[in-house]
């Protein structure tokens, strides 16, 4: 068992301040003391899920969330010495659209990241636009994911809505608005929305001319840095105990998924394997030449979160269990046998697009393919099939990477899907053919919103160092291989 990255309140060193982090399975809260460790047992999570429909709809309640995040900030409170918080650092799932009216009350559900039903309209736009100079300009492309086309397709399709509208939010700015009494948007936050520019951070005209909104239905994007008091807010009415704290502006999920595992220094790559997957690195905000597989969100000023993501990566997992008849107990799988052996050319290529692809070409109607598979394939042929599609899901990422930044210092990687399945990271790392550091924390994106906190109102503290669990070496006489399996990939990928 992962040994937990905590320490008991006795022990704890001020200052201390609250995570918060909403994900597609719930609202999490979680207390931190100065050197970003978890405190005691103070960490709470409301489950939700999405609504997730046939015609691409993925929606959940904005004020849904606005409860839950209360529900779960009372629940860890209670463990917390009054008024010893001192900040509220905030993440959400990236690129979320709320529109709300005049009175200030939600027209729409929360449409999530996950919401296709703009697709036409990304297509139309693909077409009208150049999506080359909007990339490298956004750091965003043109895509499903992103704002630009959903705005159009709810201008084309709801324009009932459209028309009442007021302000459109992202989600976290929408948190703030009913709980602060002003909107308060994060940099990172917008800039996974795709409407700003990577490198003044301003919103880009063209795009909200062709979606139909103004500049001023969109809040103006606040670095880490500008945080705003609690003092005086209807959330210090709710909670007094957080009066004299700050709130750190919104930012999205794979900022703080890096900063959580200690992803945020020069040359550090940081990989998630949740539900879906990323390879993500903090690079300087200049960075002039943006590869068209990755995307590049402002941070602030100085820093840009640039990487690519996959959809589908812990649901691979899921889907070969229920499908190739494997045990629905990871457990009674024997993946240390089946992920550890030599690669063989008997195992299916496997291109993991269940849910379409992102990074890197961006293709929301891609689907998976198998490959190779014979009258002799095996259950678990398919299942090493599929793990290897995915490490080379990650390589063709990161071959990209590389081209901006370089070769990586350092790989951290955590996730629960590594966590079920730790064995699959020699596949990994053979791929990568790079060192990985499995890390030993959980709730990592909640922990880096409360670290992003913690640099606003104790920028000389020390943090503790993160335990890993182990370092999985490549092996060097699989490179080969894997480099063969890449070619092949990208010519099946492209008629996936």
């Amino acid at each position: 068992m992962k040994p937990r990255f905590a320490t008991s309140l006795e022990d704890a060193v001020g200052p201390f301040v609250l995570g918060l982090d909403v994900g597609s399975g719930g609202s999490r809260a979680g207390l931190y003391d100065g050197s970003g460790r978890e405190v005691g047992k103070g960490h709470h999570k409301v489950p939700h899920l999405f609504d997730a429909r046939a015609d691409g709809t993925s929606t959940i309640d904005a004020d849904q969330i606005v409860e839950e995040l209360c529900e779960a900030m009372q629940a860890v409170l209670a463990e917390a010495p009054a008024g010893s918080v001192k900040a509220i650092g905030f993440d959400t799932f990236a690129s979320s659209l709320v529109v709300v009216d005049e009175a200030g009350n939600a027209l729409t559900p929360c449409i999530t990241y996950a919401d296709t039903r703009c697709h036409r309209q990304a297509d139309a736009l693909r077409a009208e636009l150049d999506g080359i100079s909007l990339h490298e300009r956004t750091g965003a492309r043109i895509h499903s994911s992103y704002n630009a086309p959903r705005l159009r397709w709810l201008r084309e399709e709801h324009p009932d809505i459209f028309g009442r509208a007021h302000r459109f939010m992202a989600l976290g700015e929408y948190v703030a608005f009913k709980l602060l009494g002003k909107p308060v948007l994060g940099t990172a936050s917008a800039a996974w929305g795709g409407l700003i520019d990577r490198r003044t951070g301003e919103y880009v005209p063209e795009l909200l001319e062709v979606a139909g909104v103004r500049a001023d239905q969109l809040t103006n994007p606040s670095d880490p840095s500008e945080v705003v008091p609690i003092s005086g807010t209807p959330l210090a009415q709710r909670l007094p105990e957080l009066a004299d704290a700050v709130w750190v502006p919104v930012v999205g999920d794979g900022l703080t998924a890096n900063i959580g595992i200690g992803a945020f220094g020069p040359g550090i790559w940081g990989i998630s394997t949740a539900t879906s997957g990323a390879i993500r690195q903090l690079v300087d905000t200049e960075m002039t030449k943006l590869p068209g597989g990755l995307w590049a969100y402002r941070v602030d000023a100085h820093r840009t979160l640039t990487g690519s993501a996959m959809s589908d990566c812990g649901r691979v997992l899921d889907f070969a269990r229920n499908q190739f008849k494997l045990p629905q107990d990871v457990a009674e799988i024997d993946t240390a046998r089946i992920f550890t052996a030599d690669p063989t050319a008997g195992i299916p290529l496997v291109v993991p697009f269940l849910s379409g692809e992102r990074g890197t070409k961006w293709r929301d109607s891609a689907r998976a393919v198998f490959a190779g598979v014979s009258a002799s394939t095996t259950a678990e042929d398919l299942l090493r099939g599929s793990f290897e599609g995915l490490a080379l899901s990650y390589m063709r990422m990161a071959d990209q990477l590389i081209e901006v930044a370089g070769q990586p210092e350092r790989v951290v990687l955590s996730g629960g899907m590594t966590g079920a399945v730790p064995a699959w990271l020699q596949i990994l790392a053979d791929a990568l053919q790079k060192p990985i550091e499995h890390v030993a924390i959980s709730r990592s994106t909640m922990r880096g919103s409360a670290v992003l906190a913690l640099e606003q109102i104790d920028p000389a503290g020390d943090l503790a160092e993160i335990p890993v669990q182990r370092i999985v070496e490549p092996n060097p006489a699989h490179a080969d291989y894997y480099r063969e399996r890449l070619a092949r990939f990208e010519i099946l990928a492209d008629v996936a």
